[in-house]
């Protein structure tokens, strides 16, 4: 019986939300422009929430839905919605007027009024659908007006909301963003203070009727720079207010090898001067001295403790016991060191052959070399051996080393100290010499002491017809370098190149001959004129 009655109290208060629910969609859907109700969807169609409702935060208004249960000897379950005079009406307990309180105080009351009703039963009453409303967005946006959101979200959803196919606008303030009340109130979003601390002081909820107003972002202008040992090195909007400690968390805090007693900040003056502060923020954090205020302008460099603590290495390969990668500490370690490292030598290193690669240039250094020699005025041929030789320094150079004066008699003289990314190769003995180009079977020879160039060509079968053999050239193994024959002595591991003899057309000698009959003429034309 009593539930009978009951019932007759709830189904007419069901009836009534759903209509009421349904008459506010189709309000909804008949005042908003398809522009703005395309927005209203994108935002309200799945809100992404930063985690549960704070009670102490979320305050609630008409049009959220609340969850009623009563676990009594016969449970009750109701669904209750915040009429728009901000009362939730509740079967068999009554009217509670809840609007413009905490979810934490509407509860608190409504569970309150519950148990005077069902003195003996379990009650809850929870928050089931947040509710929608709407929001003004002005200021330096792209696109001001009126747009609806839920309850749960935060200024950042619609400062920052970002249509589907598009990039977020980092043109828009992020800073001392106003949110206008309609109680008269204004609050202050600090959205990088929200991205950096996840503070929701700095990211309010949106309330009903706010009026969210962005400033005009002038990073050249109102900045502040962080830049060293930190996460996030860059310039940020400065905002009056803001403290040393402000700008290191906006910036993400300290990396790993961040020294926190050896901050510089450089200010710069009205007249031009730098002003240079020495902070130690460690005894601002033990109290023994005070938050440093920023200035607009100015920069914060965040130093390393050590520098050494790097990852420095170089590279081993070829005719050693035990090739790879060996840590180094800048300006200290030698080459003999890591080679013992590596487990020394093999009885087949060629320490002749040898090399140490280093990279000392980049390719933005390159380009910048070949635009100033071009103000030199050298020659179409210059400039390509330039080029060519530009493109070898930029892969790698080579470090001037002797090899087997330091290995073999321990020349400590000839040690070096290496550099990160340094590559050593240790030689394999080839006990050949490399014929190749114009001969007729070009390949490797073995190595004879003593024998000169003309030897190693026999052997590969002589010359061609189309050979320049005055041209012939050695190319030493340790250094590359290109020498005529007669520059040095043949080596085990040296190439010998024959060149081709350049094809010219007809055209070609014609154009000789002519301007050598031209300049003959013009000397006899002389001669006859003189001696007359």
């Amino acid at each position: 019986m009593r539930w009978t009655i009951s019932s007759l109290f709830i189904f007419p208060l069901l009836l009534c939300a759903q209509v009421t629910e349904k008459s506010d969609r189709t309000t909804l859907g008949t005042n908003a422009t398809p522009s703005t109700q395309q927005v209203t969807q994108q935002l309200t169609r799945t809100p992404i929430q930063d985690g549960p409702v704070d009670p102490k935060e979320y305050i609630v208004g008409p049009g959220d839905v609340f969850s009623v249960h009563i676990w009594a000897a016969t449970p009750l379950t109701f669904q209750v919605p915040v009429t728009p005079e901000g009362s939730v009406v509740i079967p068999t307990v009554g009217e509670i007027y809840i609007a413009g309180m905490t979810l934490a105080e509407a509860k608190e009351l409504a569970l309150k009024e519950i148990r005077k009703k069902y003195l003996s039963g379990l009650p809850s009453f929870t928050l089931l659908t947040p509710r929608t409303f709407t929001v003004t967005l002005k200021g330096a946006v792209k696109k001001e007006g009126t747009f609806y959101v839920q309850s749960t979200q935060r200024v950042d959803a619609i400062v920052n909301y970002v249509e589907p196919n598009k990039e977020p606008d980092s043109t828009i303030a992020q800073r001392n963003i106003k949110i206008h009340h309609k109680n008269g109130k204004t609050s202050v979003a600090d959205l990088e203070k929200y991205y950096a601390t996840q503070n929701t002081l700095y990211n309010p909820l949106l309330q009903d009727g706010d009026v969210v107003v962005v400033p005009y972002k002038n990073i050249e202008r109102d900045f502040f720079g962080v830049y060293g040992a930190v996460n996030r090195p860059g310039s940020y909007e400065y905002v009056v207010g803001d403290s040393l400690t402000t700008a290191l968390r906006i910036a993400r805090g300290f990396t790993a090898i961040a020294d926190s007693e050896k901050i510089i900040l450089y200010r710069f003056q009205s007249d031009s001067t730098q002003t240079t502060i020495e902070i130690n923020l460690k005894k601002i954090r033990l109290g023994e001295a005070g938050d440093v205020l920023l200035e607009r302008g100015d920069r914060i460099v965040v130093y390393s403790s050590d520098e050494h603590h790097r990852d420095y290495t170089v590279t081993v390969a070829g005719e050693v016991k035990f090739p790879g990668t060996y840590p180094i500490t800048k300006n200290s370690t030698y080459l003999s060191e890591i080679i013992k490292q590596a487990g020394g030598i093999t009885e087949f290193a060629s320490l002749r052959n040898s090399q140490l690669f280093r990279r000392s240039v980049n390719e933005s250094e390159i380009d910048i070399e070949r635009l100033e020699s071009a103000r030199g005025g050298i020659t179409p041929e210059d400039s390509a051996y330039y080029y060519l030789e530009t493109d070898i320094r930029i892969n790698r150079e080579l470090v001037v080393s002797d090899f087997r004066d330091l290995l073999r008699n321990n020349n400590n003289e000839k040690d070096i100290i290496l550099h990160d990314g340094d590559y050593i190769n240790i030689a394999t003995k080839k006990n050949t010499i490399y014929v190749f180009g114009q001969v007729v079977n070009p390949g490797h020879i073995a190595f004879e002491t003593g024998k000169d160039y003309r030897y190693y060509i026999q052997k590969a079968g002589g010359v061609t017809e189309y050979a320049r053999e005055g041209d012939i050239k050695i190319i030493k193994a340790s250094t590359r370098q290109w020498l005529d024959p007669d520059e040095t002595i043949i080596e085990e591991g040296d190439y010998v190149w024959v060149p081709k003899e350049p094809y010219r057309p007809i055209s070609y000698y014609l154009t000789v001959y002519s301007q050598v009959f031209g300049i003959v003429g013009t000397v006899v034309s002389l001669f006859l004129l003189i001696t007359r």
